[in-house]
């Protein structure tokens, strides 16, 4: 019986043993793409420009409408004007909760001066744990709920947090996998250059 039970232990410890490797160096790939800047100027001065609608860099940005957390509906088409930094993002996801301090401190720098950060949850069910997120970190940018998927299947994306950045024209000028550090001087040098109104 004991043995048996030794013989059980083993490959238990060695599973405890390869989640508990993988999970630090996952944590240590995060930390390192964290501190990476998501764009620069010379991401966002795009070459080749379409006049289709995509969720690919050069290409209109994909329109959606979808509820804001007071109930209000927000339509993507309505921001045309302002640089746009659409961060699509869950409550579950410990790099969206990372990154979401540096979106608000974006938008606080420069919603005054025609950018704003638009955060699309992809929480399903109930909005009162996105409200509860929004309160905890003090958001105070517009964040849009998008329970069916409409604007997810518009932008998809094999991992989250996903962020697309728009220009003042409605195309999308940078597309950002995962977590970033959005609080870098080259990011603010990107959003300044896409202020410019000569840009447009």
């Amino acid at each position: 019986m004991t043995e048996s039970k030794k013989k059980n232990s083993i490959p238990i410890k060695k599973y405890v043993a390869l989640f508990v490797t993988l999970f630090v160096v996952g944590l240590l790939f995060f930390f390192e793409h964290f501190h990476e800047e998501p764009i620069s100027v010379g991401d966002v001065k795009i070459e080749e420009k379409f006049d289709q609608e995509k969720s690919s860099v050069g290409y209109l940005a994909p329109q959606f409408t979808l509820r804001n957390l007071e109930g209000n509906l927000v339509s993507l088409d309505s921001l045309k004007g302002q640089v746009v930094v659409l961060n699509f993002w869950a409550t579950w996801c410990v790099p969206c909760r990372i990154e979401m301090p540096a979106f608000e401190n974006l938008y606080r720098r420069y919603r005054s001066q025609g950018a704003t950060v638009i955060g699309v949850s992809l929480d399903k069910g109930s909005d009162e744990k996105v409200k509860k997120f929004v309160e905890e970190y003090q958001l105070s940018f517009p964040v849009l709920m998008d329970p069916d998927g409409k604007a997810e299947k518009l932008y998809p994306s094999v991992s989250i947090p996903f962020t697309f950045v728009i220009d003042k024209s409605g195309r999308i000028v940078a597309r950002v996998d995962g977590a970033k550090n959005w609080e870098s001087k080259e990011t603010f040098e990107a959003i300044e250059y896409l202020l410019k109104d000569s840009f447009t």
